[in-house]
């Protein structure tokens, strides 16, 4: 599979501020953080009514404002496969934030959604041919404001 390589700088910017506001929206949901912890597996843990759920924040940089809508779909890279094969079989909810840079709102994506038919090649400045993603219409993800 081609990936794009790993950026420290964007992960340093990103992901302590993504994971944080994520575990606040939990929280105020009535989510209990069992794990905020970075170990290259989902970003936070959370458990509700029973339920455990795997949360995986990403942040979207060209995300300025409200959604530009002529972006019909929000895009998920295929490396987050590993999720899904890793989580399909364990009893929980999967779920995938993406944030805008200022973290007032995200978009929240069922793992569901990210299906063998979704999984697409892109195109685009920052990603490499042959690249593929989870291509998804973002009228089917829940808008969340913060």
């Amino acid at each position: 599979m081609i990936k794009r390589q790993f950026n420290r700088a964007l992960y340093e910017a990103y992901d302590e501020p993504a994971r944080n506001a994520l575990v606040a929206y939990l929280e105020s949901k009535g989510h209990t953080i069992v794990s905020n912890e970075e170990n290259f597996n989902v970003d936070v843990v959370s458990q509700k009514g029973g339920f455990t759920y795997f949360n995986e924040v990403e942040v979207k940089t060209a995300w300025k404002g409200d959604w530009n809508t002529a972006w019909s779909e929000i895009r998920l890279p295929g490396r987050k496969q590993r999720l899904l094969d890793k989580h399909s079989s364990v009893d929980g909810v999967l779920n995938f934030y993406i944030f805008r840079p200022d973290f007032k709102q995200a978009w929240r994506i069922k793992d569901t959604l990210l299906t063998q038919d979704s999984l697409k090649e892109a195109k685009g400045r920052y990603i490499q041919k042959g690249e593929k993603f989870f291509h998804i219409p973002y009228t089917q993800a829940e808008l969340i404001n913060l």
